[in-house]
């Protein structure tokens, strides 16, 4: 798919979704707010960009062109093109963090708070499919400038689904096929990002739009069933794999010992 096809993929995944995850447009008077409103649309227009060709392939001019702008104005706001592509990471992977924190801190047990952020981090690449393109070309970069700056933004949370995940195996709420969290993002953030992003490059032919509502729904009810497995807990309620282990065990033993 060509750029100019990208983009009216883009386009139509985002008038079909609507302007979740992005910065809202200013309507209130005065030039701060025009200022604001204009910024907030180079960053919009700066993504699509570099979501499809790459920070290297992406130009000023073009970004400026699509807002209806010339490059010295996007300079106005932006120093230059890598202060402009560290403000979009900063945009992208932060509302990322945003999306996902929420449940991980809120209310419900430890499975239902990872299963909640699950939830979350897909329908944030729903609403904004650009941040899986965005996020693959990111995972191959070897700049580590930007790198680092991602994982300034991911680490935190990072920190925190790992000490859920060491909580709940001390407590027995989880049973994960494997303790580390890190393993348990890259199959579930993996499956999504692929999903949105390469599905479309691997093949020409798709029988259906991968972003249509009822598709990404399927999508959705798979990545869950797949993170209830490697959590080690399963169905809606989130019961622990363990937990049948052992009352099937109890019930044997007791079978044996009524039987003495």
């Amino acid at each position: 798919m060509d750029y100019k096809g990208q983009v009216r993929y883009l386009a139509a995944v985002k008038s079909r979704r609507g302007t979740a995850g992005r910065a809202p447009a200013v309507t209130a008077p005065g030039k701060r707010a025009q200022a604001e409103c204009t910024r907030a649309q180079i960053l919009q227009a700066a993504e699509r960009r570099f979501a499809i060709l790459g920070f290297a392939d992406t130009r000023l001019e073009d970004v400026g062109e699509e807002v209806g702008i010339g490059r010295s104005a996007v300079l106005y706001h932006f120093r230059d093109k890598r202060q402009l592509y560290r403000a979009v990471l900063d945009d992208v992977f932060g509302g990322f963090i945003d999306a996902v924190r929420a449940p991980l801190t809120g209310a419900g047990t430890l499975p239902e708070r990872i299963e909640a952020a699950v939830t979350a981090s897909i329908d944030y690449g729903s609403r904004r499919p650009t941040a899986a393109h965005i996020a693959l070309r990111e995972a191959a970069t070897t700049n580590s400038e930007f790198r680092d700056r991602i994982r300034r933004r991911t680490g935190p949370a990072m920190q925190l689904l790992q000490g859920m995940f060491d909580k709940g195996r001390r407590t027995g709420v989880l049973d994960p096929i494997r303790s580390d969290a890190f393993h348990f993002v890259s199959v579930i953030a993996g499956a999504t990002m692929f999903y949105i992003a390469a599905l479309p490059t691997f093949t020409s032919d798709l029988p259906y739009d991968p972003l249509a509502p009822e598709q990404f729904e399927a999508h959705k009810r798979d990545v869950l069933q797949i993170a209830r497995r490697l959590l080690g807990v399963v169905g809606p309620r989130l019961l622990r794999r363990t937990q049948s282990r052992k009352a099937n065990k109890s019930q044997r033993r007791a079978r044996i010992s009524s039987t003495r």
